[in-house]
Parts: structure tokens; sequence; C-alpha cells
């Protein structure tokens, strides 16, 4: 998932008087904690539009009385919202409407307001700006997705062929990987790869104006039709399934999956 963007304002604490000058909705631009666990929800904007995260994608939230609601369309997420209530003595909440996990699970409570706590920026996250690539490999290496840091790829050269694999973190210092090594093809009219699906709906390409690599998805009919998950290049393992632990905070709107 994702949206092209570029990240402004995602600060830390804003004073009610700073909240007041910018508007109720910019006001939520910013780092927030869902209570009651370590979940870490970050809102930010760019020319005029808001954005939130979820699956580890930028997805776009458009305005609403009560502050921001999910703008993907269509989307079993539609009606999310990130509200704003200044009369509130808890003043930040988060709305979760998920159709997929209205149809599976018996606890799940459409139109709940669950409070969240605005912080600052949290520490540990994965960095994705990176140097532009000059090459088709400088591609190479491995790629760890910044709001979903719990899978990794490699890309790689083997013969004249590039192939990639992907790992998922089973617990802390363990990767697992998943699946046969599938082969890429690089983009005909620029750096980058498609073969990351069956359907080729997704590329990786690098993003000029924000300085990173990026996964994209495109689904034509879906609005916008691209979103973007941006990839931070990490170095090489110590070994095949070892390396560092992901963050231990989770990251963006919880979903059903």
């Amino acid at each position: 998932m994702v949206g092209a963007l570029v990240v402004t304002g995602v600060a830390g604490c804003v004073s009610l008087t700073a909240r007041s000058q910018s508007g109720r909705r910019d006001g939520l631009v910013g780092w927030f904690k869902l209570q009651g666990g370590d979940r870490i929800i970050p809102v930010f904007k760019t020319e005029g539009t808001f954005y939130s995260v979820c699956r580890g994608g930028e997805v776009p939230f458009k305005e609403c009385p009560e502050g921001l609601e999910w703008a993907l369309t269509p989307s079993s997420m539609a009606g999310t919202k990130i509200v704003f209530d200044e009369a509130s003595s808890n003043p930040y909440y988060i709305i979760i409407e998920d159709e997929q996990l209205e149809q599976n699970c018996d606890f799940y409570i459409p139109g709940e307001k669950r409070p969240m706590t605005r912080i600052d920026k949290p520490s540990g996250l994965l960095d994705a700006r990176a140097k532009r690539p000059r090459t088709i490999d400088d591609f190479l290496g491995w790629h760890q997705l910044v709001w979903f840091p719990y899978v990794r790829c490699e890309i790689r050269k083997d013969g004249e062929k590039y192939v990639f694999t992907t790992q998922h973190s089973e617990k802390p210092g363990v990767w697992k990987t998943e699946g046969e090594p599938r082969e890429l093809t690089p983009l005909p009219d620029g750096l980058g790869f498609t073969g990351f699906d069956r359907k080729n709906e997704s590329s990786l390409t690098y993003n000029e104006a924000l300085k990173r690599f990026e996964l994209t998805e495109q689904r034509d009919k879906r609005q916008p039709a691209v979103i973007r998950m941006p990839l931070a290049r990490i170095p090489p393992p110590p070994s095949p399934e070892g390396g560092a632990a992901p963050p231990s905070m989770e990251i963006g709107i919880p979903a059903w999956h």
C-alpha cells in the first residue's frame, strides 16, 4: 500500500495554541500511541493531503467534520476516522471501521472510540533515505519495510538474472525465508523492477522527491490507484536467517489480515 508524499510536520507535542492557529485538522499531524499497547500511529501531510499508515502502506485521509477520514476507495476500512475532540479530557481518538474484522471476529465493536496519546517521534524507526541509484545494480542488496519491519527482502544477481527472496521475522533475531526465489524483470522505461507478484501490480523503484526506495502497488480500480510502501536499505545479515530484530512497537492502524 501507499501514496506519493513528502512527509512533513511529523513532529512531537503541539500546544493547544498552535493547534487552534493551524486548524483543527493540522493539529492531527504527528505521532500517536494507541492506548492499551505498543502500537504507534503516524499522521503526516503533504501538498494539502493527509496520510496515515496501515499494513505497511501510506494511506490517504480526507477532511471530515470530526477530523480525518479514510480516503482510499474501494476499501474494507472505509469509514475509519482519526478525531480531535477539544471538549474531551482525552481529545485524540481513532474509530476503526473494518468490514473484514466485523465478519470474522465476535469481539469487534464498529464505531468504537479508541483513545490515543500524542507522543514524540519514536526512536528506533528505520530510515528510508537512500542515495539515488545510477544503475540497476544499485538496487541489489537487502531492503526492509519501514512501516512493517517484520518483512525484509534480498535482491541479488544470479548469472544474468535478477532474483529476490523474502523473509519474515518469526521472533527477535530469527528470520524465516518464504518460498523460492522469484525472478525479477527490469522496468523498460526506468530503473526498477517488477515481478514481485503474479499480476505484476507491484514495482520497486526509487522516489526522487522523497529520496527513498519504495514498493508501489497499482490497481486501476482503486483511488488512488498507486499505494506506496517505503523501504530502508539495511546491511547484509550475519547469517542467512539471522540479523537485527524489528523495532518492538507495532506501526500503523490495526486491520484484519
